[in-house]
């Protein structure tokens, strides 16, 4: 795999060489005229069907069970939205929290547990539930980034762009899982999009607002959209208004539609900043968080501002540029978040916006989206994948379009087929690894075994449940989550008849450090390691991976 990677990332690079090149010639000489390349209406049709076919399968087949287990974050994210579903608050009891408390040093966005409501309502908590939302959304932001590439580079272009990121190792990743910040991205396109169709021929005032109400949930998406989502606001506002493509008045309206949107999430992060009491109104809570350490992470609060943006820098280029591996659950090793050989031609896309497209409100948008994610690297610390998710969307068009124009400006005989076998090639390796070892890789990280122990004593008649430890600090929420907890319960509200309180019941503690009483009702899930504890003549084990079940006999 090293090898390939490094003869198509060389492959990649000259081709875009050559092409700029041309491009440059193009512009100072004017004698070369660019290649179209020339497609019929039919075969154009098919290629798109292929295209959303090719799309839509990589991220339904083993939808649920792939990737297997659950993720903690996730989990979290679904115990609030069953909260929510069935009584209005999340499962502290925080009527209709405008921010989640999650894990109370550090909060999560609520809009992904919101749109989790109706599922879970419907059809009961599980993988497939949780993660729907996540898998429409993203569906819909490929078909925002579609019709954006089409806008603003044309249909040749906007295939290619679709193509790119319908096997797009990043975008099929995101979309089988569920993690709230993952929405930034998709929510952004969407916005991106409808904010480009209101310039186009004659001026749309509805797509205008609609854009206003994708960027106003966007607030509610990710944390880092409040120092994000602004800026790229005020600089498309500055850019429309110079252009005079946008009046004051529709400008004002336009702020105006959004702030109604984004006005709660702004209010949370103004009662955090400066130490307020929760706020309760007749439609919704804003909570402060005393516990909160979020803040650390944005540079501006970083006691080394200079060292910090070093870092920042570093962990910027690695994380695009370079795409140097990430979080097991962000990447799978050696494709990265776009294929390795595909920067190359990212930056010829760059190039490109300089010129035939440059006059087009499309590609400045695109150039404001691309530098409102950069801002993000630059600002955030020591940025991830998911921190930085923003940034693909905007990164995918550059590589679609670059593809376009090395197409267009190199009259090689059957380039356009060379460059789709490499990614074909690679896309059939991907999905390859993503199902079989890398699925494997992913039922530990997302402790599938654990999940499948406390799903099997869901009905347990016992009085109490000790849990070992092992899965960490995220052992109790992924308990909530695997046995369908009910939030009363766990606040203490309610008590089904003959059973213990919620705290008293389940009991997280490392069992190695504790004495086991056989006359206890008691049942247990622990690790191999805590098995010589219980005397095989009085309990039964059942073996789930990694961890162990010990009942009574």
């Amino acid at each position: 795999m090293t090898i390939l990677n490094s003869m198509l990332l060389w492959a990649g690079a000259i081709l875009s060489v050559i092409s700029v090149y041309k491009m440059y010639l193009s512009k100072r000489m004017g004698g070369f005229a660019a290649r179209e390349p020339g497609i019929s209406p039919n075969t154009y049709r098919f290629l798109l069907a292929l295209a959303v076919l090719a799309a839509v399968f990589v991220r339904v087949y083993k939808f649920g069970l792939v990737p297997g287990g659950f993720n903690q974050d996730g989990a979290m994210a679904a115990v609030d939205a069953k909260a929510l579903g069935e009584y209005g608050t999340d499962r502290f009891g925080m009527r209709l929290p405008v921010h989640l408390t999650a894990w109370g040093y550090g909060q999560m966005s609520v809009l992904l547990s919101y749109l989790m409501v109706p599922f879970i309502k419907i059809f009961g908590l599980s993988p497939y539930t949780a993660r729907l939302p996540l898998l429409l959304v993203s569906l819909t932001g490929l078909a925002c980034l579609y019709g954006f590439a089409g806008d603003v580079f044309g249909k040749c272009a906007a295939l290619i762009v679709l193509w790119f990121a319908a096997i797009n190792p990043w975008h099929v990743l995101q979309s089988r899982w569920a993690l709230d910040c993952n929405l930034y991205s998709h929510f952004f396109m969407m916005g991106v999009f409808l904010l480009n169709r209101a310039f186009m021929g004659k001026k749309n005032r509805l797509h205008l607002l609609a854009s206003m109400v994708a960027f106003g949930l966007c607030m509610y998406c990710y944390g880092i959209s409040i120092y994000t989502m602004p800026l790229f606001l005020l600089v498309s506002c500055i850019y429309l208004l110079a252009a005079k493509r946008l009046s004051v008045g529709e400008a004002l309206l336009s702020m105006t539609v959004y702030l109604l949107v984004a006005w709660p999430f702004i209010a949370v992060m103004a009662i955090n900043f400066f130490r307020w009491d929760t706020i309760e109104t007749p439609l919704f809570t804003l909570p402060y968080f005393p516990d909160s350490v979020r803040s650390n992470d944005i540079l501006f609060f970083s006691s080394h501002i200079f060292s910090q943006l070093v870092q920042n820098v570093d962990s910027l280029l690695r994380v695009t540029v370079f795409q140097g591996k990430d979080l097991p659950w962000n990447d799978v090793q050696y494709f990265g978040t776009m294929y390795l050989f595909s920067m190359p031609f990212a930056a010829v896309g760059f190039c490109g916006l300089f010129g035939e497209f440059r006059k087009k409100a499309g590609t400045a948008l695109l150039v404001i989206f691309l530098g409102t994610g950069i801002w993000c690297g630059l600002t955030t610390n020591n940025v991830n994948v998911n921190r930085l998710n923003i940034i693909y969307y905007p990164i995918m068009i550059l590589a679609g379009v670059g593809i376009y124009e090395v197409i267009r400006w190199i009259s090689l005989p059957n380039l356009k087929y060379g460059i789709a076998a490499a990614y074909g090639v690679m896309f059939f390796l991907f999905v390859r690894e993503y199902f079989t070892s890398y699925a494997r890789e992913m039922e530990i990280q997302f402790r599938k075994s654990f999940g499948e122990a406390v799903s099997s004593l869901k009905e347990s008649d016992a009085d109490k449940i000790y849990i070992t430890m092992g899965a960490g600090r995220s052992t109790e929420i992924l308990t909530l989550f695997w046995s369908d907890m009910d939030a009363e319960y766990f606040q203490g509200k309610t008590i089904p008849e003959g059973r213990l309180p919620y705290q008293e019941r389940y009991i997280y503690h490392e069992i190695s450090q504790m004495t086991v009483d056989p006359a206890e009702n008691a049942d247990y899930i622990i690790v191999a390691e805590e098995l010589p504890l219980f005397d095989e003549n009085l309990y039964e084990f059942e073996q789930f991976g990694s961890y162990y079940t010990v009942t009574k006999k």
